[in-house]
């Protein structure tokens, strides 16, 4: 997302040259991330499953943490 979005306000000024407000280029920036979002999601098969997704609150996650229900893992 970050070479997205780098390369999308380099390409912005590139053609902008007398744009230099950031609420421009960021319109640009948020497109590309956005794209390859979506790219990423359909390519991995994800695309569609949003309903499947259910908020969980701060203090469940810190109850399931605590309880060792849920493993962190750090590289």
């Amino acid at each position: 997302l970050r070479m997205a979005s780098t390369g999308a306000i380099r390409k912005f000024l590139a053609e902008n040259p007398k744009e230099f407000d950031p609420r421009k280029f960021l319109i640009a920036s948020t497109k590309a991330m956005k794209s390859i979002c979506q790219a990423r999601y359909e390519a991995f098969g994800c695309a569609g499953m949003a309903s499947k997704i259910k908020p969980v609150n701060l203090d469940t996650m810190v109850a399931r943490y605590k309880a060792g229900e849920l493993d962190p893992k750090i590289n």
